[in-house]
């Protein structure tokens, strides 16, 4: 049998696998989550526990939570907006402000979403426990080596 493209790729193409990795963690946790009958999408679990857990939250203090970006940050909090699990709110003490708060309906899936995370450790634990790493401390580790000593500055002859 002949080998496929991408179990030939090196180093090199780490960015190829992360993604693999990502994606197919999303598309497992998904099915979880649809079984579980909750609407959160898989990539806004943080965003609705981290709101579930914080009082007075805006959009740059969700984005420097989840270290990502104010755009990034509006892009999740429009998804779940329109999913009905938040909503913007006036801020009483500075009228140009706006809160994010969870909605009934997120304050439900919240609630059950910390209980299911607990699972979903769990599950990762199993898989680390199997590869004999810490993939959260590697991946997070390789992140932060990535910003101290940037791609550029480490090829060769710079």
């Amino acid at each position: 049998m002949k080998e496929k493209y991408f179990e030939s790729l090196g180093n090199e193409y780490l960015a190829h696998f992360s993604r693999r990795l990502s994606d197919l963690i999303i598309e497992q946790a998904s099915v979880i989550l649809q079984e579980a009958q909750l609407v959160t999408p898989t990539t806004a679990i943080s965003s609705i526990l981290f709101l579930a857990n914080e009082k007075d939250v805006t959009v740059a203090a969700l984005a420097d939570a989840l270290g990502v970006s104010h755009q990034m940050a509006t892009q999740r909090i429009n998804a779940l907006e329109k999913l009905k699990l938040l909503q913007r709110v006036e801020d009483q003490e500075d009228k140009r402000a706006k809160k994010i708060v969870l909605t009934e309906l997120g304050k439900q899936e919240a609630a059950l979403l910390t209980s299911l995370t607990q699972q979903l450790k769990s599950a990762f634990d199993s898989l680390e426990a199997e590869l004999d790493c810490s993939l959260t401390k590697v991946i997070r580790s390789a992140e932060l080596a990535l910003v101290a000593n940037p791609l550029k500055s480490r090829l060769a002859g710079e």
